[in-house]
């Protein structure tokens, strides 16, 4: 029986509002090691859902899109 497993790729129109870090890694390329910097100097935009804090992808391509190159070097 052949069973069907997908890697850690991602359809962009099955995006959700929010998604985990590592999943905002692989939608948008940037390294897991960048957004949680970002998370832990309070740049990401996001929430905590019990332990876990998810990633507002809209708000955080607007505050990419806003970024000076200066700002970008972690």
């Amino acid at each position: 029986m052949k069973t069907n497993k997908k890697r850690n790729t991602f359809d962009r129109s099955s995006m959700k509002d929010f998604n985990t870090i590592r999943e905002t890694a692989i939608i948008t390329g940037l390294s897991e090691k960048y957004l949680r910097r970002l998370q832990k100097a309070g740049k990401l935009p996001g929430v905590y859902s019990r332990t876990r804090f998810l990633v507002n992808y809209a708000a955080l391509i607007k505050y990419l899109s806003g970024l000076d190159p200066e700002e970008s070097r972690y």
